[in-house]
């Protein structure tokens, strides 16, 4: 009788390892249902401009496919969530609604339980209304092709739903960017200041599904997708070297990336003839930083230090408002629309571009909208999803502030309408925490009022899933 006792659970045992998505994570949990779907979003030669840098760029070929993944998140209630990860610099709020008015209707997911996140990469095509046509002008038949590719995507991953067992997973990792708000002479400059703020937090969501791919792994990292340098090429930057890296080296696996607080850090590397610390500007730097990323990863999945994630999925989506400071002149404005040579302004800077569609839209409002999305899964972690180019003193403010064991924050996610600062980024100033406000054509700066507003919209989306 021992010996069958014995033999019962090594075949039990044996099955567990063949089968790890036959249970939620703990005995007696209900389990999840994970589905991934993905599409090539690389537009035509000369379809759309590139979006980032202030400059004229159309994109000539492509050093790597821009990608859509889309991953749906289901638990046994069929509470369901849906996380579109997407190779552009941001989203403009208008697309995102568009998009889930359209998931709603087809797939009846509410707003609160479907997630944008760009990458952020700067070698992306430009899709946003409100953004300087300076940094890119939108193509609106390309805004419809991608919208839809997305939309197909959803359905296919809803299709690809299968049993799944999910986990979750973080490492601090400082080895590839840095803070780039560095002070000099009593003024914020823009350089490497590797004593400053980062958000070395990186977390990784892995699902194991009976489907294919049977493996998926949402990972974050807080930090700028701008070091392939001056290229004209479509391209994911690091994100995308690191999905390709992680994809290689595990097998049936898909990993996607969702950027973090990185809003004031930058990729970085030792210059080998000076030894001092620059920015990165190659497709090679770049591709470098994305491949020790992923083996970062390796490392950390290597340990086992992972969260097993059971019971309900939990979503909000709270809506506030952030406070103006003093309103930009029009006097300004117009001082930085007409510069005059003699007096060293530059006639065709992306500032002079900017200023004069300020003065063709001007913007009366009174305050800024901003919206936070949460997701908790069980009782153990809950996902902040954080709207704009949001900075690094962010990220431990936010877990702090989480109910749960483990947190992450998505930043970039959904709508991104400006830099979101922390009050003594505010009152540094510097490109962050004021003249970024003129690009986003927001009528006046924040104040430093910003922690607690914002901080009022969170506590709201939280209360809501508890």
């Amino acid at each position: 009788m021992r010996n069958l006792w014995f033999l019962v659970a090594a075949v039990t045992a044996f099955v567990s390892l063949l089968c790890p998505v036959a249970s939620g994570g703990e005995a007696g949990e209900p389990a999840w249902s994970v589905g991934y779907a993905e599409a090539d979003i690389t537009p035509a030669p000369g379809q759309v401009q590139m979006s980032g840098f202030g400059r004229e760029r159309y994109a000539k070929g492509a050093l790597s496919p821009l990608l859509t993944q889309v991953v749906v998140l289901r638990d046994a209630e069929d509470n369901t969530g849906v996380l579109i990860t997407v190779d552009i610099l941001d989203f403009d709020r208008v697309m995102v609604e568009a998009i889930r008015r359209s998931i709603k209707s087809k797939h009846d997911v509410p707003a609160e339980n479907i997630m944008l996140a760009p990458s952020h990469t700067h070698w992306g095509p430009a899709v946003r209304f409100r953004m300087g046509f300076s940094l890119g002008a939108p193509n609106v038949w390309y805004m419809d092709l991608l919208e839809r590719k997305i939309l197909a995507c959803v359905a296919a991953a809803i299709e690809n739903l299968s049993p799944a067992a999910v986990e979750y997973g973080w490492f601090d990792f400082r080895g590839i960017g840095c803070n780039r708000r560095l002070p000099v002479d009593g003024r914020i400059t823009w350089g490497p200041y590797r004593e400053g703020s980062f958000d070395g937090h990186t977390p990784i969501l892995r699902a194991k599904r009976s489907g294919k791919p049977q493996q998926l792994l949402i990972v974050g990292h807080a930090c700028h997708p701008t070091s392939s340098g001056v290229i004209e090429k479509w391209s994911p930057d690091y994100p995308g070297a690191m999905r390709d890296y992680l994809t290689a080296a595990l097998p049936d696996t898909k990993a996607l990336f969702v950027q973090g607080c990185g809003g004031d850090a930058k990729i970085v590397h030792e210059d080998p003839d000076t030894g001092k610390l620059v920015f990165s500007g190659d497709p090679k730097r770049a591709k470098a930083a994305g491949e020790k990323l992923a083996r970062a990863v390796l490392a950390q999945l290597e340990t086992g230090r992972m969260v097993p994630l059971s019971g309900q999925l939990a979503c909000s989506l709270a809506t506030g408002q952030i406070s103006y400071g003093r309103r930009w002149s029009q006097e300004e404005i117009e001082r930085q629309a007409f510069p005059e040579p003699k007096k060293g302004g530059q006639r065709h800077s992306w500032q002079t571009w900017t200023a004069r569609q300020s003065l063709a839209l001007p913007d009366y409002s009174e305050s800024f909208r901003y919206d936070v999305q949460v997701w908790k899964l069980g009782d153990r972690l809950m996902v902040f999803g954080m709207e704009g180019e949001i900075c690094s003193p962010w990220g431990p403010m936010l877990r702090a502030m989480a109910p749960t064991g483990q947190a992450m924050v998505v930043g970039y996610a959904n709508g991104t309408s400006s830099y979101i600062p922390d009050k003594r980024i505010v009152r540094e100033g510097g490109y962050e925490g004021l003249t970024s406000q003129h690009a986003y054509f927001l009528p006046a700066p924040f104040t430093e009022k910003i922690e607690d507003e914002i901080k009022q919209i969170v506590k709201r989306a939280m209360d809501a899933v508890r």
